[in-house]
Order: structure tokens, then sequence, then C-alpha cells
């Protein structure tokens, strides 16, 4: 038997991790508080400590499900100061957030539609949102132009309308994963992602009409 959890962190992760499995198990209708406690190892009451009503864990986990694969978006794209090679990085990332994310989509409209009974707890989710959005937006929109100042991106290509398709086009997939599965798969995506890239951002040479995308 495992030896109790002691820190605080490490308790809330556990009870983080038990309500994704237990919503995933039941649904989010059916997802009880005494399921998620015993899953996690810690009493109804230690659950409701960190967690007052049913509806503050399930902000939580969706929060927490995304917060967790943040670091996806970005990987790679520091380890170069080349904007094209890092806007192959962050579009590397985005499909890996797609193939990370899309198990969970059905939670997370289950989650959300509890969850946006509350005021205060839907006022809270879209904050939460917006930010995420708009940093990957920012991260893109700062590539995008450097590769512009560079000669790299097509200089008439509005940096931040290109970067807010990304996003949508990431949100599109996400909502698709939930009905059509097959479809909408990170190989579609980066296709989908690439053909964008070849439409509205390269600058392609005179005479060169060899095709660039992903590899």
């Amino acid at each position: 038997m495992s030896p109790p959890r002691t820190n605080p962190e490490d308790v809330r992760r556990a009870i983080l991790a038990a309500a994704l499995e237990v919503c995933q198990r039941y649904g989010v209708e059916g997802a009880r508080m005494e399921a998620v406690a015993a899953r996690s190892g810690v009493s109804k009451g230690t659950l409701y400590r960190y967690f007052e009503s049913k509806e503050e864990l399930l902000l939580a986990t969706v929060i927490d499900s995304y917060e967790q694969n943040l670091p996806l978006f970005d990987a790679g794209a520091d380890s170069t100061s080349d904007p094209a090679d890092r806007l192959e990085a962050l579009l590397d990332g985005t499909t890996k957030v797609l193939a990370a994310v899309a198990p969970r989509m059905s939670v997370h409209y289950q989650a959300w539609g509890i969850v946006a009974k509350n005021p205060a707890l839907k006022e809270r989710l879209e904050e939460f949102l917006r930010s995420f959005h708009a940093s990957r937006c920012d991260t893109l929109i700062e590539t995008i132009r450097e590769g512009q100042a560079q000669g790299v991106f097509d200089a008439e290509a509005d940096a931040a309308t290109f970067a807010f398709a990304i996003q949508a086009l990431l949100s599109g997939f996400l909502y698709r994963t939930t009905f059509e599965p097959e479809r909408a798969t990170p190989d579609e995506l980066r296709k989908t992602l690439d053909a964008l890239v070849r439409g509205v951002l390269l600058v392609e040479a005179e005479g060169d009409s060899e095709e660039v995308g992903h590899g």
C-alpha cells in the first residue's frame, strides 16, 4: 500500500488526475465526489478541503488538462533563432497538443456545460481560455513578424490574423475529435497548417517551384 501523501501539491495533483479518470469512465454527470476521493486515495473530507464543490473540481480539472500540455506547444521553439525553424517547431507543437488533449475533449465539453451554470466559475474559465489562446497567439505573431523582417515570410501577410487562424484550426480539430476522430488527426491538422503556411506566409524565390512544407 502506498504511503499517504503529505505534500499539498501532490495531493492536489492526485485529486485532479483521479477526477479526470472518473469523468472519463462514468461521464461528468455520473462522476461522484466519493469516487474521486477513493480513486485519489484521500478522504471525502480532504477532497472538499481542496475543492469546495464538484463544479470547482471540474473547473480545476479542465484548466489543469490544458496547463499540463502547454510545454508541448513551445517545445523546440526556443532552441533556434531562425524564424522559419521556430514556426516549424510551433506547428509541430500544435499537432502534439491535439494528440494529447483530444482524448479528454468529451470531458472538457461536458464539464464546461456544468461550470457555465455558475457565473463566477464561468468567468474564471473564460478568462483562463482567453489568456491561454492569447499567449499562444503572441508567440506565433512574434515569430512571424521576425520572419517578415528578415524576408522569410510575406511582408503583406497579417501576422495577427494568421496566428488566430492557427488557434482556430486547433480548436476546430479538437471539437471534431469528439464525433469524427478518424478525420481530425494530428497528421490532417499538420497538412492543413502546412497548406496555410504555403498559401499565406512563404516567400518563394523566383523560379523556385519546389514545394516547401512539412517533410
